[in-house]
């Protein structure tokens, strides 16, 4: 009684709150919701009065009264998809549709993208019509009947015309009388003009006028066009100032976006608060809006509010995509340092169209993001979330030095650098250091000594800071493969002098020392370690003292300097294990192997040595277990695949062996040790399946042996016996293992 007194006295507010109230306990008060639509069609909410038009339709289905307003709602709110949908299932069920229900259907069909649907709907409509009057160039009549039919067939059917004949359909349909007909001309009108390629500010000035125009036609449907006409162009007071009274009367989500973003933009957060209270009170609907205009306001202010900040977006839950709720979840995701959402937000983002400074915001922000990540732990640059951040930032335009090191650095580390891409960037940065180290490392490594020397010697001309490591080690390795042995063996002694003696580099000179059979320098070395006062460089002067001594032949001297001689570093542990195995003092080798298993960073290497140990002591399972180990350790390792193949064979499991090796059936180059081992696995295992009787599998196996090893004398006598064997003789019968009986040279 309250809410019909309130509506009597056209209290409409008050009324509206009433009725929506009483009408969540009684939803079956028919005219109730008659007095609901009324009052919403005096605020000129078109789509809240359309929906209580519809629900008194489905209440009372014998008031057609109710049913044309709806349509009439529909139509003007531009609710084409429910509009659709009704008719649809009205259509679906048989029932009969008036001659405007059915160009109501086209439009509303058209407007949703069903078009084909359409298209058979008004071949229909063709078809009864010639049924119903016997005469078919009288059968479109029915579309020629009033503004309406004319504009549905249009729809329909304009596709077929010329742009002149559409252009000038559209100027009579901006005239009609109809309203729904004048609007859809006009807005069909506007995106003509928006793709006629005109000047942009005379297309905006014509836009502005023509749908200022439109809002006294349709004040519900054409406020929220004309707003976002203007926020796309940046026009935020014009947006404040349309939006507000019209908010005041009618919620809509689209335009109350628009309004708040543009609040943020113009610097006007103040009103944010209230319009996110007001969207709070009405109801769980309007709650992730109202989480979104908190999160306005939270950004609009720094980032003093984080925890809120984030709180409020993940109310929001991704309902809400604009280009400013992108950037809020990208300022999230950089606060949490979260790169998986970085990148996601990040692509979103650039992927939209360029509007305000969103893109060039959240390029900067995420190229000073990565570059933090970068310079604190290097290692991050190995990311692949870092690579596609990257890859997004620099885009087409190849000019941040920054970005390029990383895609640079993620193509050599794959092996898919190429000279060319090298080159183009070095043409880009000529005096980026990380190019020109990455240049110099890929000519050293790809047989160009001489061009590695080049860009290392480039580098030293622009490098006022001094030397570097990297550097002088490609500069001395590039001398080496040059033959400039004398002028390599000087530097590497100024390295080490000047890295105090650095423990990796000490190795790296040890072994130089001995390919070149640099006698001196490692008895100099030697006398310098051993007077060093640091305990474990003075450890490391025996095994310089014993690789001079090899070198001078003195093995029984070298040796019994490394069977006492003690150290923790893995390299030169390594070596010295090496040579007592090699030189048969196999307890002394096998103890320091041991030793280095979880010292070493090359388990795989460790556990083959150990296997070969083993194996040369007449521990074949021993060795066995090993081997096994090394090749679990990466089963793609060739050396580790070859050790275990091996001690498969030692231990008799030749067909295993065969296997492991994965030798392909056709003729290829093969390193001596592995054509050997194979040649003795497959010569065991056609000799059992001989034994074993097994007579076609002996065959493959010495077909495939002598792909690989034509002239192989033992394939060759294998291959006659087992012939033999298959060959059929008259009145005999063989027995297969197994006792089955069966034709001899027949294929089991």
């Amino acid at each position: 009684m309250e809410a019909r007194e309130a509506f009597a006295a056209e209290e409409w507010k008050t009324a509206e709150k009433l009725l929506n109230s009483y009408l969540r306990q009684d939803p079956d008060s028919e005219e109730d919701f008659v007095r609901l639509a009324q009052v919403y069609r005096h605020f000129g909410d078109t789509g809240e009065e359309m929906r209580c038009w519809y629900r008194a339709s489905t209440l009372n289905p014998l008031k057609p009264e109710y049913w044309d307003e709806y349509t009439r709602c529909a139509m003007r709110a531009r609710d084409f998809a429910h509009l659709y949908t009704t008719l649809a299932r009205k259509n679906g069920l048989n029932a009969e549709l008036t001659p405007k229900d059915r160009m109501m259907y086209l439009i509303s069909a058209v407007r949703t993208n069903h078009v084909r649907d359409a298209e058979q709907f008004y071949a229909r409509m063709l078809k009864e019509e010639e049924e119903k009057t016997g005469k078919k160039e009288e059968a479109g009549e029915i579309f020629r009947q009033d503004d309406l039919g004319r504009f549905a067939e249009f729809l329909v059917t304009g596709h077929k015309l010329s742009s002149g004949e559409q252009a000038s359909f559209l100027e009579q349909g901006m005239a009609s009388d109809d309203p729904v007909v004048r609007l859809e001309s006009t807005l069909l009108h506007l995106i003509g003009l928006e793709f006629s390629g005109g000047d942009p500010d005379s297309i905006f000035e014509q836009e502005e006028t023509i749908l200022k125009q439109a809002i006294e036609l349709n004040r519900y449907a054409v406020t929220p066009i004309l707003a976002n006409v203007y926020f796309v162009q940046l026009k935020f007071d014009s947006v404040i100032e349309l939006a507000e009274p019209y908010l005041e009367d009618i919620d809509s989500i689209a335009l109350a976006i628009l309004y708040a973003e543009s609040c943020v933009y113009n610097s006007q957060p103040e009103k944010l608060k209230p319009l996110a209270a007001r969207y709070r009170d009405l109801g769980r609907k309007y709650h992730s809006l109202a989480s979104y205009f908190d999160a306005l306001y939270d950004f609009s202010q720094g980032l003093e509010k984080n925890d809120d900040l984030a709180r409020h977006m993940q109310e929001v839950s991704g309902a809400i995509q604009t280009d400013l709720a992108n950037l809020i979840n990208l300022q999230i995701a950089l606060n949490s340092d979260n790169m998986e959402k970085v990148c996601g937000s990040l692509e979103t983002i650039l992927k939209n169209p360029p509007f305000y400074n969103i893109q060039e915001r959240a390029a900067t922000a995420v190229r000073h993001y990565l570059w933090n990540k970068v310079q604190n732990d290097p290692a991050c640059a190995d990311d692949p979330r870092a690579l596609k951040i990257a890859q997004l930032l620099s885009g087409e335009e190849k000019t941040d030095p920054f970005l390029m090191r990383i895609t640079v650095a993620d193509l050599h580390r794959k092996n898919m650098l190429t000279r060319q891409i090298l080159q183009e960037n070095l043409d880009a940065f000529p005096l980026d250091p990380y190019l020109l180290e990455v240049a110099a490392e890929f000519e050293l490594f790809n047989g160009s000594p001489e061009q590695c020397l080049e860009y290392v010697e480039r580098f030293y001309e622009l490098n006022d800071e001094g030397r570097s490591n990297t550097f002088d080690l490609l500069h001395m390795l590039a001398l080496e493969l040059t033959g400039r042995i004398d002028q390599a063996a000087k530097e590497y002694t100024a390295l080490v002098e000047n890295n105090e003696m650095d423990r990796r580099l000490l190795y790296r000179y040890l072994r130089f020392c001995i390919d070149h059979q640099r006698k001196d320098e490692l008895s100099k070395m030697a006398d310098r370690l051993d007077a060093s006062d640091v305990p474990d460089l003075k450890a490391l002067a025996p095994f310089f003292r014993a690789e001079a001594l090899l070198l001078q032949e003195k093995k029984e001297e070298a040796l019994a300097l490394l069977e006492t001689a003690e150290t923790d570093i893995p390299d030169f542990a390594l070596r010295a294990a090496n040579l007592l195995s090699s030189n048969d003092l196999l307890d002394q080798a096998l103890s320091r192997y041991l030793a280095l298993v979880g010292k070493h960073p090359d388990k795989r290497l460790v556990f083959a040595n150990i296997a070969e140990v083993y194996l040369a002591k007449g521990m074949k399972a021993e060795a066995l277990s090993y081997a096994k180990q090394a090749w679990e350790a990466d089963q793609n390792d060739q050396v580790g695949q070859f050790v275990y193949a091996k001690m498969l064979a030692a231990n008799g499991q030749y067909q295993e062996a065969e296997k492991l090796l994965k030798i392909p059936n056709r003729k290829v180059e093969l390193p001596d040790m592995v054509r050997d081992l194979w040649a003795e696995c497959m010569h065991r295992a056609i000799e059992k399946n001989i034994a074993d009787q097994k007579y076609l599998q002996a065959e493959e196996q010495c077909k495939h042996l002598l792909v690989i090893l034509p002239d192989d004398e033992f394939g060759k006598g294998s291959l006659e016996k087992v012939r033999e064997f298959l060959r059929p003789k008259k009145d005999t019968v063989q027995t297969q293992p197994g006792g089955d009986e069966s034709v001899p040279g027949n294929a089991d």
